[in-house]
């Protein structure tokens, strides 16, 4: 009799537990999706949307809402909290340490960035104490010439923006774009300054911007202008050069003489972020040797996780960077000098 009652309680436990699973399994709706802010330029965002976001949002349950703009647009937005205000910040590094400096960002444990290993070790030694553990680098923007192969001969220099054939024809970065400062340190050490030392850029830009047509600061300005014919030699970044060399005019990038100046754009976690988890988790994502591969095969963003590989001749490979006099834009010092860069150049170059 009590081993037929034991029984019956046992099936019962079974049917009543197997009921319980089909109603959170089929019966249940599930959980609304959690909703985090990314704060991004924007540019490549219908790719990133297709490779990232939407698998993204799909493994985790979760939203993904953009906060689009500049990079300066974007980061005054971050100090002074304006809503909303972003779970995961997308910056150059110089702007990550100006907010990791203003307390703005956490500090990362990056043993839960499983793929941050995979950073190339070179890019990773690169980046200062101070600021190793409040950003991760996911892109490389370096920075070379574009010029119009059809209506000039061949440029090796940086100073063949001052040649005669390109009078009235030179497109510039503001020096809030994330190109402005790598452009005004480039001139510098074209015409015998250093990093820390941009009076020779400075004098050289002025005596130049008689021809420059405008001062970018949109990702997309400089295939607009080139393709118009209103432009025709820019210091452009990466992520400009597959568009460019698909425009209907000819366009030839080339790295100057003078050497391959960089620096590394990285993903942040804001403070005060209530998503903790699930920005940690986009941050890994976004590292991994598939997404990034993806991305760069969509003419996005160039690869730094070691384990993609690319055809030589890809734009986004970024081996010739190592073999080309490669100079880091130390973003501490980038960050120290800012403010002065700025004020000058609105003054003597842009006024």
């Amino acid at each position: 009799m009590q081993k037929k009652l034991l029984a019956a309680v046992i099936v019962a436990i079974v049917i009543v537990g197997a009921g319980y699973w089909y109603y959170q399994t089929y019966l249940l709706p599930p959980p609304p999706p959690r909703t985090i802010y990314v704060s991004h330029w924007g540019f490549g965002w219908d790719q990133i949307k297709k490779i990232v976001i939407e698998p993204f949002e799909s493994k985790y349950n979760v939203k993904i809402v953009l906060i689009s703009g500049t990079t300066s647009e974007r980061f005054t937005k971050l100090t002074t909290k304006a809503e909303p205000v972003p779970d995961v910040i997308f910056l150059p590094d110089y702007y990550t340490y100006q907010a990791q400096q203003k307390g703005l960002l956490i500090k990362l444990d990056l043993s839960k960035i499983s793929n941050y290993e995979k950073v190339y070790k070179v890019l990773r030694d690169q980046i200062p104490k101070s600021l190793a553990e409040y950003g991760v680098p996911f892109t490389i923007q370096d920075l070379a010439l574009a010029y119009r192969t059809d209506r000039h001969s061949k440029i090796s220099s940086w100073k063949d923006m001052w040649r005669d054939d390109f009078k009235g024809k030179v497109l510039m970065p503001t020096i809030t774009a994330t190109s402005g400062p790598m452009a005004l340190v480039m001139t510098s050490l074209a015409y015998g300054g250093s990093i820390e030392d941009v009076e020779p850029g400075f004098k050289a830009l002025e005596a130049l911007k008689k021809d420059i047509v405008t001062f970018y600061s949109r990702s997309s300005d400089p295939q607009t202008l080139f393709e118009r014919g209103e432009v025709e030699i820019a210091p452009v970044l990466r992520y400009n050069w597959a568009p460019l060399k698909n425009l209907s005019v000819p366009v030839d990038i080339i790295y100057p003489v003078e050497g391959s100046l960089y620096v590394l754009n990285m993903i942040s976690v804001v403070n005060g972020s209530k998503n903790i988890d699930l920005a940690y988790k986009l941050i890994d994502f976004w590292l991994s040797t598939e997404i990034q591969k993806n991305l760069a095969l969509a003419g996005v963003d160039a690869p730094i996780n070691s384990e993609v590989s690319l055809p030589s001749d890809h734009p986004f490979n970024i081996s010739p960077v190592f073999n080309n006099k490669p100079l880091y834009l130390n973003p501490e010092v980038l960050a120290k000098n800012l403010k002065s860069w700025v004020d000058a150049w609105k003054s003597r170059v842009e006024g």
